[in-house]
This record gives C-alpha cells, structure tokens and sequence, in this order.
C-alpha cells in the first residue's frame, strides 16, 4: 500500500483507467454523482470530473459516501 507512488490525482486517475493491481488499497476512489466509493482496480468508470480520491475507507465514508457493492472496498480493509 504505497500512496507515494500515487503522488497526485493524475497518478491516481491513470492508476485507475490503468485498474493497477498495485493501487488497490493505497487509495479510494469516490463518485461525487453516485456517492459511492471504490477500488481503483473496480471495473466501474465514472466520468473523471465526477472523481474525488480518499487515502482510506474511513475518509471516504465519513464524506458521506457509502460502498461499492462490486468491488467491496470495505472488505479490503477489514482483512488489511
């Protein structure tokens, strides 16, 4: 879980485009439009300008966002 070799959200939207295995878990990806936050290797694409980044769960949760039911990304940390 290396968030700095995702130095900036552009680092972070090409790892997801990209669905880096290596990325998942070192951030959170959340949809403004859904409200609904993910893994960045989720095979869900929202619009970039939709996308704000989280570095954990917990950050996107208390943002108001709630879990993607695809990629599970509270399963993630519960098993970290």
């Amino acid at each position: 879980m290396n968030s700095s070799a995702y130095p900036d959200d552009d680092a972070r939207w090409a790892a997801c485009l990209a669905r880096d295995p290596a990325a998942d878990g070192a951030f959170f990806i959340a949809v403004r439009t859904t409200k609904i936050y993910c893994r960045p290797v989720c095979p869900a694409r929202p619009l970039r300008k939709n996308v704000v980044f989280h570095a954990t769960g917990a950050q996107a949760r208390a943002a108001g966002f709630r879990a993607c039911k695809r990629c599970k990304p509270d399963l993630l940390e519960t098993a970290a």
